[in-house]
């Protein structure tokens, strides 16, 4: 079974990194939403498509730079609104962990978002992604963090960074693999999962090739792929 994240929510109904994307990917039956985490002046890791904010009038500026007070009085529209990592979580009142993929922009804000974790009890649960000085930064907090290593060479990646960071699972743009890579990262004892497809077909193609995991921004379409609604639908019609 291929596993579906939605990049930043089901951005095609909402504006990514929002709590009504969040949602409505969760609706349709992502299994991950993948998330963009930032770090506030004061502190607060937030949601935010860039590390550039714009206020009216302004030039844009790095998210790091506002604080949570000045984030929330530039955008008022609550769909439009930055939510904090903390209003996410509340979504989520399973006793499972949440089911997000963190994408934390620096080492600060991923050990932010780690700690909130820990503090809801869903330490070493999540997934973590980010550069490998965000990586290097969990793994040392923990052996036991979850870390998706973003790979964007053909083939494997060395030796030391590998045994560096150890990480769970490998994340490589679709056009680099092939199907006997995801063959040998399997062997490698890596979990597979491959960006961004927003294309149908080429949907069908790369999950045909074996990976584990598919990131889109086009999360209906995935779903009705790796839950099996489209082969239902079309076996239905032809009855």
């Amino acid at each position: 079974m291929t596993l579906s994240i939605a990049l930043r929510g089901d951005t095609a109904r909402f504006p990514g990194n929002t709590l009504p994307a969040l949602r409505s990917a969760s609706r349709a039956g992502a299994d991950l939403v993948k998330i963009d985490l930032h770090l506030t002046s004061d502190g607060y890791p937030v949601l935010a498509d860039e590390r550039l904010v714009t206020a009216p009038g302004s030039p844009p500026r790095p998210v790091g730079e506002f604080t949570l007070a000045e984030l929330a009085a530039i955008r008022d529209d609550v769909e439009r609104r930055v939510p904090t990592l903390m209003e996410v979580l509340a979504d989520f009142t399973d006793s499972g962990p949440p089911p997000l993929l963190v994408d934390a922009s620096e080492p600060e804000a991923a050990l932010a978002a780690d700690t909130l974790l820990r503090g809801r009890g869903f330490g070493d649960q999540v997934l973590f992604t980010g550069s490998t000085e965000t990586l290097d930064a969990l793994r040392a907090r923990s052996s036991d963090a979850r870390l998706m290593l973003a790979w964007d060479k053909p083939g494997l990646p060395p030796e030391d960074v590998v045994r560096t960071l150890r990480p769970a699972v490998l994340g490589t743009h679709y056009t680099l693999l092939t199907r006997e890579l995801v063959i040998e990262m399997h062997r490698s004892g890596y979990f597979v999962t491959a960006w961004t497809v927003n294309d149908f077909p080429e949907m069908a193609r790369v999950i045909g090739m074996g990976v584990d995991a598919l990131a889109t921004e086009r999360i209906e379409d995935l779903v009705s792929l790796t839950s099996g609604r489209e082969q239902e639908a079309s076996t239905a019609g032809s009855v």
